[in-house]
């Protein structure tokens, strides 16, 4: 069906022309499996991939948490793009042109266009300054000094804010801009005075942050000379949010899904120095430490993760407190030590490419270098310093939930320390119970599966939706479906869908009828589900006949004690020409069932 103002003929040609499976790994990385593809789904935790990709069927969907759909569907979960944003998106890449007035566009939509126009005119205008012989002389010198290239500046949009208090206020107005829209987008601040606005980045160079669209969704300062703070970002906006985006992230996005590693840096110059030096896999945190949501995004392509952060205190801080983020995401995560004195900057432009491949081939674990860490401040300190540290190096290993390398890690600990290794298994169920109790403390939190849906229905109701999906009912079948002799309303819905779509054979036509089920709220989760299953039966034919003669027989089972309950209320309110009439029903019923077959079904789908 159509959605707003786009027509079904419009979302049928811009489905014909993509792929999901093309689509799908620029966010998530996959395997082949068989007919179809698998991974780890982007949009719950998990170890083990258990999202599928059917690119015979053009849909998709995780056993893990239920979600399920065509690339429609992905993308607006992907991307939280709404349906007619990611249309066009499509339509824009496969050369389709899609018609929609903006005055009947949503207004969260409207909103955010307005915010990301706004942004694309800011970007030019600060990359024209650079360009500009005067205004961008300083940040030139600048760039220079720090090792960055012209194809480098022009790759990630670098620009200029120049020491003006109104400058892009004016430029922008100029263009037709509402102030009152600049400051939605962050671009302005109003006066303390309450009367007018003046721009947020003056006398900086700018860096140009876009998500996985190509959107320009916001921009970091790095000011130019003296002054605080050193380095200022855009607030959140309706398009933008710190704690959900990483810089460089869609210059990355092929490097990582090809390697299958992310490197994590926690600045602007620390991610463009390593793109420059080739390590294109890099990505950096806008000011913010990293976050349940910058994880999710990081599953959808890596299963890697490289920490590099700055080998000073607060480096290490930001290390070990990533260190509950990742705890059994499915992720491997390695940290970098660099140099004392050095960041990723200017280490890669001090010893080369070479030099840090070999510092990344090294580097410990976050485990080990947590434990590492926590056992050398440990042993430089007292008697009292080593006992006290022992719990904070227990707490750490309670994160690894393999119990054999648990085990190892102690027997490390203990001679580090210089502490009996009995003691510390003796101490280790203890502090179990003191964490148990007092588990109030917040901690940060990947997102947690959403368990699917318990089949409340029949074996029989599901194993013929099954084979309904996987096309193997023939004509003289669907002639038997009946929607009413399902009991759960995702099968009714499936099986209505179904008849109404069937080809010049009587057959269903599986594709179409996935086209429509999939975006259905009623019946979308079951139908993605049971079309990716694989489950075989020996005789195909002959289980649809005994599903099918299963449910007719309870299907009359219940028409007949609806038909007796009726028959005693007509006897008992003397309606004796009704209860003659129903006991006619009631016998021609019962001869029927005699002829019936009664063994039961073996179902498909293990349970």
């Amino acid at each position: 069906m159509g959605r707003g103002l786009i027509s079904d003929e419009i979302i049928n040609q811009i489905r014909d022309r993509v792929d999901i499976a093309d689509i799908v790994s620029h966010h998530v990385s996959l395997t082949k499996a068989g007919q179809n593809l698998k991974g780890l789904c982007p949009f719950h935790q998990e170890k083990n991939p258990s999202f599928t990709v059917s690119p015979s069927r053009q849909i998709f969907h995780c056993f893990g948490c239920g979600a399920g759909g065509n690339v429609f569907t992905f993308l607006t979960r992907i991307t939280g793009g709404s349906f007619p944003e990611v249309v066009r998106d499509l339509g824009r890449k496969v050369g389709v042109e899609v018609e929609e007035a903006a005055a009947h566009a949503g207004p969260q939509s409207a909103h955010t266009n307005r915010v990301e126009q706004l942004n694309q005119a800011a970007a030019a205008w600060f990359q024209q300054n650079l360009r500009d012989d005067r205004v961008g002389a300083g940040a030139r010198e600048y760039l220079l000094s720090r090792g960055i290239q012209q194809t480098t500046i022009d790759q990630f949009g670098i620009g200029v804010a120049p020491a003006e208090w109104d400058g892009l206020l004016k430029e922008l107005t100029k263009k037709g801009f509402p102030h009152g829209d600049l400051a939605t987008a962050g671009l302005v601040v109003a006066r303390e005075s309450g009367s007018g606005f003046y721009d947020r980045f003056r006398a900086r160079v700018m860096f140009t942050i876009t998500d996985l669209r190509k959107r320009v969704v916001g921009f970091g300062g790095r000011v130019l000379g003296e002054g605080m703070p050193k380095y200022l970002n855009s607030p959140d906006t309706p398009l933008f949010k710190k704690g959900q985006t990483l810089f460089a992230f869609d210059h990355a996005r092929e490097a990582i899904a090809r390697t299958k590693t992310v490197i994590v840096v926690e600045g602007y110059f620390d991610a463009i120095a390593l793109h420059q030096a080739g390590i294109t896999h890099a990505v950096a945190t806008l000011g913010t430490a990293l976050t349940p949501e910058h994880i999710q995004v990081v599953r959808r392509f890596a299963t890697n993760v490289v920490l590099l952060f700055d080998p000073d205190a607060a480096g290490v801080r930001a290390a070990l407190r990533s260190l509950d983020l990742f705890v059994n995401s499915g992720l491997g995560v390695k940290v970098i030590t660099l140099p004392a004195g050095d960041d990723p900057d200017t280490f890669i432009r001090k010893e080369g490419p070479e030099a840090f491949a070999r510092l990344e081939a090294t580097a410990p674990s976050l485990l080990d270098y947590a434990l590492d860490h926590s056992v050398t401040q440990a042993a430089a300190g007292s008697l009292e310093d080593r006992i006290r540290s022992v719990d904070e190096v227990l707490r750490i290993l309670q994160k690894s939930e393999h119990p054999i390398e648990r085990e190892e890690r102690i027997r490390v600990v203990a001679e580090r320390l210089g502490i009996n290794q009995s003691r510390l298994i003796e101490r280790y169920p203890a502090l179990l119970l003191q964490q148990k109790n007092t588990a109030g403390a917040p901690r940060a939190q990947s997102v947690q599966i959403s368990p699917i849906p318990v089949f409340k229905g029949l074996p029989e109701e599901r194993d013929l939706i099954l084979l309904l999906l996987h096309g193997k009912l023939a004509p003289a079948d669907v002639r038997r479906l009946r929607p009413e002799a399902f009991t759960v309303a995702a099968c009714q819905k499936l099986v209505e869908l179904a008849i109404a779509h069937l080809d010049r054979d009587g057959r269903i036509s599986v594709r179409s009828l996935l086209d429509v089920a999939v975006d259905d709220p009623g019946c979308g989760a079951l139908a993605t589900e049971l079309s990716l299953r694989e489950d075989h039966c020996d005789d195909v034919p002959a289980h649809i006949k005994a599903c099918l003669d299963c449910l007719d027989r309870k299907r009359a089972e219940q028409v007949m004690r609806d038909l007796i309950g009726q028959l005693k209320t007509a006897e008992r309110e003397g309606r004796w020409d009704d209860a003659r009439t129903l006991n006619v029903q009631v016998n021609e019923l019962q001869m029927r069932k005699a002829g019936t077959p009664t063994a039961g079904v073996v179902s498909l789908v293990k349970e």
